[in-house]
């Protein structure tokens, strides 16, 4: 069994992925990475908090596109980057 990681983004939060885009390591391609994690109840846009089920390796992903940003998050709300460092401080 895959080992996984929790990642609970509001819809605005999710929107500063989008809003991102391709400017930075840590928009668009992150988005499309937990979008491939979605509940299957989930809509990337839908109202409310989403909690993200992250496989290991695609966490890992993750945490090398911050690790290619300086692991600054930029362009993010100080929150959201707090909690996306916060996450990828978590891997193990």
């Amino acid at each position: 069994m895959t080992h996984t990681y929790t990642l609970t983004l509001s819809r605005d939060e999710r929107r500063a992925f989008d809003w991102l885009g391709d400017r930075y390591g840590t928009g668009e391609p992150i988005a499309i990475i937990l979008r491939g994690c979605l509940p299957d109840d989930a809509e990337w846009s839908r109202p409310g908090d989403i909690t993200f089920q992250i496989p290991e390796h695609e966490a890992w992903l993750i945490a090398e596109r911050a690790w290619d940003e300086g692991d600054l998050w930029p362009c993010f709300a100080p929150g959201l980057a707090s909690k996306m460092t916060a996450f990828t401080s978590s891997l193990v």
